[in-house]
């Protein structure tokens, strides 16, 4: 395994003695990503199957600091901006053109908008970057879609869209049963719906979707067939689809029946999604044994 490969997988939410913020090389993001973890204690609204947080071993902490979330978030940049991050490992292994900061990404060890404080931080975040005059660089919310309407979210939303902010927002499921099996939470799949729906009409959406093989298979046509006409409705009602982003699982995960799709099932599934909606731009990111 290559350094560079190394540094794909190692996403851990840990960057020397700090609680919150990491930097990883991102590959959907192609450059640096700068992590800020508002779900230190591990709790989150989702059990996915695939997921690779380790929710057994204790936390670090279960507060959020936001002082201390400033101090870490303002060093990590700095380090980055000044290039001294490209002089640690692994980010010594980046390719040239990964050596750049592409965005600062609200993704934890759960569900970013379940925290209380997550209207606050982004305006913290946004504070930050305007004051180094990152104007360009990305304010990125990774989410399970579970809470996209609570009002102290969209005031959140409000302000990261407002700072070259984008929504990448999850869809796994076409049907019931398998978001029910696949994402294993108590959130109605109807809400996750609606909420991509509302959202999307006001502010445009990545769309992330993971498939993998689960106890020996992938998903069947019906499924595909189910999340095709969700993807569907969406736009035809008014939702603003940037894209699609097709991943499978990348990391090792607790669960040893969650295992990666193929490069060529990949392919055919984003095949597939092409043709049945060419309008919609579909990005496809393989496992580790296909990386380059």
């Amino acid at each position: 395994m290559t350094d560079l490969i190394k540094a794909h997988l190692d996403h851990r939410r840990v960057w020397r003695d700090f609680d919150y913020c990491y930097p990883v090389i991102s590959r959907r993001s192609r450059g640096v990503s700068l992590g800020v973890n508002l779900n230190p204690d591990k709790v989150c609204n989702f059990d996915c199957v695939y997921c690779e947080v380790d929710r057994l071993a204790p936390p670090k902490r279960k507060d959020l600091d936001l002082d201390q979330l400033d101090r870490e978030l303002a060093t990590l940049l700095d380090l980055t901006i000044s290039g001294e991050i490209y002089e640690i490992p692994p980010f010594n292994s980046a390719r040239p053109e990964h050596r750049r900061l592409n965005d600062i990404a609200f993704s934890g060890d759960g569900e970013p908008t379940t925290a209380r404080e997550f209207p606050e931080v982004v305006a913290r975040v946004a504070r930050l970057k305007v004051q180094r005059s990152l104007e360009l660089v990305k304010l990125v919310l990774i989410t399970d879609s579970s809470r996209l309407q609570a009002p102290e979210v969209v005031r959140g939303l409000d302000t990261l869209m407002a700072h070259e902010g984008e929504i990448w927002a999850k869809l796994d499921a076409g049907t019931e049963d398998y978001y029910r099996e696949i994402c294993r939470s108590k959130v109605p799949f109807e809400r996750i719906l609606d909420n991509l729906l509302a959202t999307s009409r006001r502010w445009p959406m990545v769309i992330q979707t993971l498939f993998l093989e689960w106890k020996g298979r992938g998903p069947d046509n019906a499924e595909f067939e189910a999340y095709c006409q969700r993807l569907e409705h969406l736009q035809r009602e008014g939702g603003q689809l940037q894209a699609v982003q097709l991943y499978t699982v990348a990391r090792p995960t607790p669960e040893p029946e969650a295992r990666p799709l193929r490069r060529l099932e990949m392919d055919a599934i984003a095949a597939n999604l092409r043709s049945r909606i060419p309008s919609l731009p579909v990005e496809v990111y393989y496992g580790p044994e296909e990386w380059a």
